[in-house]
Protein backbone atom coordinates (compact mmCIF):
# COMPACT_ATOMS: atom_id res chain seq x y z
CA UNK A 1 0.00 0.00 0.00
CA UNK A 2 2.79 2.31 1.15
CA UNK A 3 4.63 1.29 -2.44
CA UNK A 4 1.77 1.74 -4.49
CA UNK A 5 0.63 5.18 -3.18
CA UNK A 6 3.89 6.91 -2.88
CA UNK A 7 2.90 7.26 1.42
CA UNK A 8 4.41 6.21 4.17
CA UNK A 9 3.47 3.63 6.00
CA UNK A 10 1.87 5.31 9.01
CA UNK A 11 -0.11 7.93 6.71
CA UNK A 12 -1.50 4.90 5.13
CA UNK A 13 -2.05 3.42 8.73
CA UNK A 14 -3.94 6.31 9.92
CA UNK A 15 -6.04 7.12 6.47
CA UNK A 16 -7.30 3.15 6.84
CA UNK A 17 -8.76 3.77 10.13
CA UNK A 18 -10.23 7.30 9.58
CA UNK A 19 -7.91 9.02 11.28
CA UNK A 20 -9.12 12.87 12.02
CA UNK A 21 -5.42 13.78 10.98
CA UNK A 22 -5.18 13.20 7.94
CA UNK A 23 -5.97 15.32 4.35
CA UNK A 24 -9.42 13.88 2.68
CA UNK A 25 -7.53 13.59 -1.10
CA UNK A 26 -4.98 11.81 1.09
CA UNK A 27 -7.45 9.63 2.36
CA UNK A 28 -9.74 8.79 -0.55
CA UNK A 29 -6.66 7.91 -2.38
CA UNK A 30 -5.71 5.45 0.11
CA UNK A 31 -9.35 3.99 0.03
CA UNK A 32 -9.35 3.48 -3.52
CA UNK A 33 -6.16 2.04 -3.33
CA UNK A 34 -7.09 -0.62 -0.75
CA UNK A 35 -10.41 -1.28 -3.01
CA UNK A 36 -7.84 -2.19 -5.59
CA UNK A 37 -5.80 -4.34 -3.74
CA UNK A 38 -8.57 -6.08 -1.47
CA UNK A 39 -6.95 -4.15 1.33
CA UNK A 40 -8.60 -4.50 5.36
CA UNK A 41 -7.66 -3.02 8.22
CA UNK A 42 -7.50 -6.09 11.05
CA UNK A 43 -8.86 -4.06 14.04
CA UNK A 44 -8.61 -7.04 16.47
CA UNK A 45 -4.76 -7.52 15.51
CA UNK A 46 -4.14 -3.82 16.18
CA UNK A 47 -6.14 -3.49 19.36
CA UNK A 48 -3.65 -6.43 20.60
CA UNK A 49 -0.54 -4.34 19.44
CA UNK A 50 -1.39 -1.26 20.70
CA UNK A 51 -2.72 -2.17 24.48
CA UNK A 52 -3.30 1.52 25.38
CA UNK A 53 -5.88 2.45 22.43
CA UNK A 54 -9.33 1.55 21.86
CA UNK A 55 -10.51 0.33 18.07
CA UNK A 56 -13.22 2.27 16.14
CA UNK A 57 -15.93 0.61 17.02
CA UNK A 58 -18.41 1.18 19.57
CA UNK A 59 -20.58 -1.39 21.60
CA UNK A 60 -24.60 -0.88 21.92
CA UNK A 61 -25.91 -2.34 24.62
CA UNK A 62 -29.92 -2.15 24.50
CA UNK A 63 -32.48 -3.78 26.42
CA UNK A 64 -35.05 -5.76 24.17
CA UNK A 65 -34.26 -6.27 20.55
CA UNK A 66 -37.86 -7.52 19.91
CA UNK A 67 -38.98 -4.47 20.90
CA UNK A 68 -39.43 -1.55 18.04
CA UNK A 69 -38.56 1.13 20.10
CA UNK A 70 -35.08 -0.19 20.54
CA UNK A 71 -34.63 -0.94 16.42
CA UNK A 72 -35.29 2.99 16.24
CA UNK A 73 -32.86 3.84 18.48
CA UNK A 74 -30.14 1.74 17.15
CA UNK A 75 -31.16 3.55 13.62
CA UNK A 76 -30.24 6.50 15.43
CA UNK A 77 -27.50 5.73 16.79
CA UNK A 78 -25.36 3.68 13.41
CA UNK A 79 -26.55 7.36 11.85
CA UNK A 80 -24.05 9.15 13.78
CA UNK A 81 -21.39 6.15 14.32
CA UNK A 82 -21.02 5.56 10.26
CA UNK A 83 -20.47 9.73 10.35
CA UNK A 84 -17.37 9.08 12.17
CA UNK A 85 -16.89 5.96 10.77
CA UNK A 86 -16.91 3.26 13.28
CA UNK A 87 -18.73 0.17 13.43
CA UNK A 88 -21.48 -0.73 15.45
CA UNK A 89 -21.23 -3.76 17.35
CA UNK A 90 -24.57 -4.79 19.34
CA UNK A 91 -25.88 -7.15 22.15
CA UNK A 92 -29.20 -7.59 23.88
CA UNK A 93 -29.39 -7.14 27.44
CA UNK A 94 -32.57 -8.91 27.83
CA UNK A 95 -33.84 -6.99 30.75
CA UNK A 96 -31.50 -9.27 32.67
CA UNK A 97 -28.33 -7.59 35.12
CA UNK A 98 -26.19 -10.61 34.86
CA UNK A 99 -26.31 -10.30 31.01
CA UNK A 100 -25.55 -6.75 30.88
CA UNK A 101 -22.63 -7.23 32.76
CA UNK A 102 -21.52 -10.28 30.49
CA UNK A 103 -22.24 -8.56 27.37
CA UNK A 104 -20.08 -5.32 28.51
CA UNK A 105 -17.33 -7.52 29.76
CA UNK A 106 -17.11 -9.10 25.81
CA UNK A 107 -17.14 -5.08 24.57
CA UNK A 108 -14.09 -4.47 26.67
CA UNK A 109 -12.37 -7.82 25.70
CA UNK A 110 -13.30 -6.25 22.29
CA UNK A 111 -11.19 -2.95 23.35
CA UNK A 112 -13.99 -1.18 22.06
CA UNK A 113 -13.66 2.83 21.51
CA UNK A 114 -17.31 3.35 23.76
CA UNK A 115 -20.08 1.77 25.42
CA UNK A 116 -23.86 3.11 24.94
CA UNK A 117 -25.68 1.20 27.16
CA UNK A 118 -29.93 1.26 27.82
CA UNK A 119 -29.33 0.23 31.34
CA UNK A 120 -30.77 -3.27 32.55
CA UNK A 121 -28.96 -3.70 35.82
CA UNK A 122 -29.42 -1.17 38.70
CA UNK A 123 -25.81 0.00 39.56
CA UNK A 124 -23.57 1.01 36.97
CA UNK A 125 -20.44 2.20 39.27
CA UNK A 126 -18.39 -0.95 38.49
CA UNK A 127 -17.56 0.62 34.71
CA UNK A 128 -15.37 2.59 35.56
CA UNK A 129 -13.51 0.55 37.82
CA UNK A 130 -13.16 -2.43 35.92
CA UNK A 131 -12.41 -1.61 32.28
CA UNK A 132 -8.46 -2.56 31.71
CA UNK A 133 -8.76 1.11 29.83
CA UNK A 134 -11.38 3.96 29.99
CA UNK A 135 -13.67 3.76 27.22
CA UNK A 136 -16.35 6.57 26.60
CA UNK A 137 -19.74 5.20 28.09
CA UNK A 138 -22.64 7.09 27.14
CA UNK A 139 -26.33 5.43 29.29
CA UNK A 140 -29.66 6.15 26.76
CA UNK A 141 -33.63 5.98 28.03
CA UNK A 142 -32.44 5.25 31.45
CA UNK A 143 -30.26 7.28 33.94
CA UNK A 144 -26.66 5.89 35.04
CA UNK A 145 -27.88 4.68 38.52
CA UNK A 146 -24.56 4.57 40.53
CA UNK A 147 -22.54 6.59 38.51
CA UNK A 148 -24.86 9.65 37.36
CA UNK A 149 -21.94 12.05 38.48
CA UNK A 150 -19.40 10.69 35.89
CA UNK A 151 -21.69 9.02 32.65
CA UNK A 152 -23.22 11.00 30.30
CA UNK A 153 -26.92 10.03 29.77
CA UNK A 154 -29.94 10.38 27.32
CA UNK A 155 -33.33 10.43 28.58
CA UNK A 156 -36.82 11.13 27.88
CA UNK A 157 -39.44 12.77 29.94
CA UNK A 158 -40.50 9.22 31.54
CA UNK A 159 -42.14 10.81 35.03
CA UNK A 160 -43.42 13.89 33.37
CA UNK A 161 -44.97 12.49 30.27
CA UNK A 162 -46.88 9.53 31.68
CA UNK A 163 -48.05 11.79 34.86
CA UNK A 164 -49.53 13.85 31.47
CA UNK A 165 -50.97 11.15 30.32
CA UNK A 166 -52.70 9.41 33.35
CA UNK A 167 -53.96 12.75 34.34
CA UNK A 168 -55.29 13.15 30.55
CA UNK A 169 -56.91 9.98 30.74
CA UNK A 170 -58.53 11.13 34.74
CA UNK A 171 -59.85 14.01 32.67
CA UNK A 172 -61.73 11.94 30.26
CA UNK A 173 -63.83 11.02 33.32
CA UNK A 174 -61.39 7.22 34.27
CA UNK A 175 -61.13 6.56 37.95
CA UNK A 176 -60.33 3.27 37.65
CA UNK A 177 -56.87 3.41 36.27
CA UNK A 178 -54.63 0.05 36.33
CA UNK A 179 -50.98 -0.42 35.15
CA UNK A 180 -49.04 -2.60 32.97
CA UNK A 181 -45.26 -2.31 33.12
CA UNK A 182 -42.05 -4.07 32.50
CA UNK A 183 -39.50 -5.07 34.86
CA UNK A 184 -37.96 -1.66 37.02
CA UNK A 185 -34.88 -2.10 37.33
CA UNK A 186 -33.59 0.15 34.86
CA UNK A 187 -33.96 4.04 35.78
CA UNK A 188 -36.58 4.63 33.35
CA UNK A 189 -39.41 1.93 34.40
CA UNK A 190 -39.21 3.77 37.94
CA UNK A 191 -39.91 7.04 36.60
CA UNK A 192 -43.09 5.83 34.74
CA UNK A 193 -44.42 4.25 37.39
CA UNK A 194 -43.64 7.24 39.67
CA UNK A 195 -45.33 9.27 37.28
CA UNK A 196 -48.52 6.90 36.92
CA UNK A 197 -48.67 7.20 41.08
CA UNK A 198 -48.30 10.97 41.16
CA UNK A 199 -50.87 11.45 38.46
CA UNK A 200 -53.36 9.31 40.83
CA UNK A 201 -52.33 10.91 43.91
CA UNK A 202 -52.89 14.79 42.73
CA UNK A 203 -56.35 13.34 41.92
CA UNK A 204 -57.35 11.64 45.15
CA UNK A 205 -57.23 8.52 43.65
CA UNK A 206 -55.57 5.09 45.49
CA UNK A 207 -54.16 2.86 43.65
CA UNK A 208 -55.94 -0.38 43.09
CA UNK A 209 -53.28 -4.02 43.36
CA UNK A 210 -55.76 -6.09 41.59
CA UNK A 211 -55.06 -3.92 38.23
CA UNK A 212 -51.43 -3.22 38.51
CA UNK A 213 -48.87 -5.88 37.23
CA UNK A 214 -45.24 -5.32 37.06
CA UNK A 215 -42.06 -7.46 35.58
CA UNK A 216 -43.65 -8.35 32.45
CA UNK A 217 -41.57 -8.61 28.80
CA UNK A 218 -43.18 -10.88 26.16
CA UNK A 219 -46.44 -9.66 24.35
CA UNK A 220 -47.65 -13.11 25.85
CA UNK A 221 -46.64 -11.85 29.36
CA UNK A 222 -49.09 -8.88 28.86
CA UNK A 223 -52.07 -10.56 27.30
CA UNK A 224 -51.90 -13.03 30.19
CA UNK A 225 -51.82 -10.28 33.13
CA UNK A 226 -54.65 -8.36 31.33
CA UNK A 227 -56.54 -11.77 31.29
CA UNK A 228 -55.95 -11.88 34.95
CA UNK A 229 -56.76 -8.57 35.76
CA UNK A 230 -60.10 -8.28 33.58
CA UNK A 231 -61.03 -11.61 35.45
CA UNK A 232 -60.76 -9.89 38.83
CA UNK A 233 -61.86 -6.58 38.18
CA UNK A 234 -62.87 -3.65 35.35
CA UNK A 235 -60.76 -0.67 35.34
CA UNK A 236 -62.00 2.59 32.65
CA UNK A 237 -58.16 2.59 31.43
CA UNK A 238 -54.82 1.00 31.39
CA UNK A 239 -51.52 2.56 31.25
CA UNK A 240 -49.06 0.25 29.10
CA UNK A 241 -45.54 1.22 29.99
CA UNK A 242 -44.12 0.24 26.97
CA UNK A 243 -44.85 -0.51 23.53
CA UNK A 244 -44.16 -4.03 23.28
CA UNK A 245 -46.58 -5.15 25.97
CA UNK A 246 -49.44 -2.82 24.68
CA UNK A 247 -49.14 -4.92 21.44
CA UNK A 248 -49.70 -7.76 23.68
CA UNK A 249 -52.49 -6.18 25.29
CA UNK A 250 -54.08 -5.62 22.15
CA UNK A 251 -53.54 -9.72 21.72
CA UNK A 252 -56.19 -10.62 24.83
CA UNK A 253 -59.28 -11.79 24.59
CA UNK A 254 -60.41 -10.38 27.53
CA UNK A 255 -59.40 -6.43 26.03
CA UNK A 256 -61.18 -7.62 22.86
CA UNK A 257 -64.22 -7.88 25.01
CA UNK A 258 -64.36 -5.13 27.10
CA UNK A 259 -62.12 -2.59 25.79
CA UNK A 260 -61.10 -0.12 28.31
CA UNK A 261 -58.85 2.35 27.06
CA UNK A 262 -54.95 2.07 26.54
CA UNK A 263 -52.18 4.30 26.82
CA UNK A 264 -49.33 3.28 25.63
CA UNK A 265 -45.12 4.87 26.74
CA UNK A 266 -43.22 4.64 23.44
CA UNK A 267 -45.68 4.90 20.05
CA UNK A 268 -45.91 1.74 17.49
CA UNK A 269 -47.74 1.19 13.87
CA UNK A 270 -51.42 0.76 15.20
CA UNK A 271 -51.68 2.91 17.51
CA UNK A 272 -54.08 5.05 15.91
CA UNK A 273 -55.75 2.09 14.19
CA UNK A 274 -56.65 0.58 17.63
CA UNK A 275 -57.13 3.91 19.25
CA UNK A 276 -54.81 3.85 21.52
CA UNK A 277 -53.33 7.16 22.90
CA UNK A 278 -49.30 7.18 22.79
CA UNK A 279 -46.15 8.61 24.70
CA UNK A 280 -44.32 9.27 21.80
CA UNK A 281 -40.18 9.08 23.11
CA UNK A 282 -39.06 9.48 19.60
CA UNK A 283 -36.25 6.70 20.05
CA UNK A 284 -34.16 7.90 16.91
CA UNK A 285 -33.82 10.95 18.24
CA UNK A 286 -32.11 9.55 21.71
CA UNK A 287 -30.30 6.79 19.85
CA UNK A 288 -28.80 9.68 17.58
CA UNK A 289 -28.18 12.07 20.76
CA UNK A 290 -26.83 9.56 22.78
CA UNK A 291 -24.09 8.19 20.06
CA UNK A 292 -23.47 12.32 19.49
CA UNK A 293 -22.72 12.39 23.19
CA UNK A 294 -20.68 9.38 23.06
CA UNK A 295 -18.57 10.87 20.15
CA UNK A 296 -18.55 14.31 21.95
CA UNK A 297 -17.10 12.39 25.08
CA UNK A 298 -13.69 10.95 22.74
CA UNK A 299 -12.98 13.88 21.69
CA UNK A 300 -13.01 15.77 25.29
CA UNK A 301 -12.82 13.02 27.65
CA UNK A 302 -12.33 15.04 30.47
CA UNK A 303 -14.95 17.36 30.39
CA UNK A 304 -18.36 16.61 33.06
CA UNK A 305 -20.65 14.52 32.60
CA UNK A 306 -23.80 15.81 30.57
CA UNK A 307 -27.51 15.40 30.66
CA UNK A 308 -29.37 15.26 27.80
CA UNK A 309 -33.56 15.47 27.71
CA UNK A 310 -35.38 14.61 24.88
CA UNK A 311 -39.31 15.44 25.24
CA UNK A 312 -41.58 12.87 24.65
CA UNK A 313 -44.86 13.87 23.34
CA UNK A 314 -48.22 12.95 23.77
CA UNK A 315 -50.49 11.76 20.86
CA UNK A 316 -54.14 11.41 21.24
CA UNK A 317 -55.78 8.55 19.51
CA UNK A 318 -59.21 8.20 21.49
CA UNK A 319 -60.99 6.38 19.31
CA UNK A 320 -60.28 3.62 16.50
CA UNK A 321 -60.30 4.16 12.79
CA UNK A 322 -61.03 1.13 11.77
Amino acid sequence: MALATGLSIKTVSRALRGERNVAEATRKLVEAEADRLGVQVNDVAAGLRRKSQAMTSVGVLLGDFANPFFAQMLKGIDSIAAKHRHLVLTADAQYSAETERNAIRSFLAHRVAGLIIAPSGEDLSYLRTRAPYSPAVVCVDSPPLGAEDRIDSVTTTNFASTKTGVAQLIARGHRTIGYVGHPRSGGGASERWAGYLAALAEAGIKPDQTMIRHDLVTEADAAEAIEQILSQTRPDALMVDNNRLCTGVLQSPAYARLRPELLSFDNFALAAQFGVTVIDSNPYELGRAGAQLLFDRLTNPDRPAQRVQVRAKLVVHADPIY
